[in-house]
């Protein structure tokens, strides 16, 4: 498998993930605009969930950006994991 086999589904991911997150987002606001009457621990477990998501798609887009703009053509860069990746993936254990 090369770059073109590793990186092009992980873009299509990560796009993905952008649009997914899109649309979380305008949940949330919708959320919180037609239920005001809800109680504080619901409020709080929708603003964590949306965090966690806007940190998700961050690191994400910046593994992206790392690899595919920042170090383009450089293969020595695949040898190393960007600080980003293991951080996405810790949020979530």
């Amino acid at each position: 498998m090369g770059v073109s086999g590793g990186f092009g589904p992980t873009l299509i991911g990560g796009l993905i993930s952008a649009m997914l997150y899109g649309i979380t987002t305008l949940q949330t606001y919708a959320y919180y605009m037609h239920c005001p009457e809800d109680p504080s621990i619901t409020k709080l477990i929708v603003a964590t969930i949306w965090t966690l998501d806007t940190l998700h798609v961050s690191f994400i887009c910046h593994v992206l950006y790392y690899y595919l703009i920042t170090n383009y053509g450089n293969l020595a860069s695949l040898d190393y994991i960007v600080w980003s990746f293991p951080v996405s993936i810790t949020i979530f254990l």
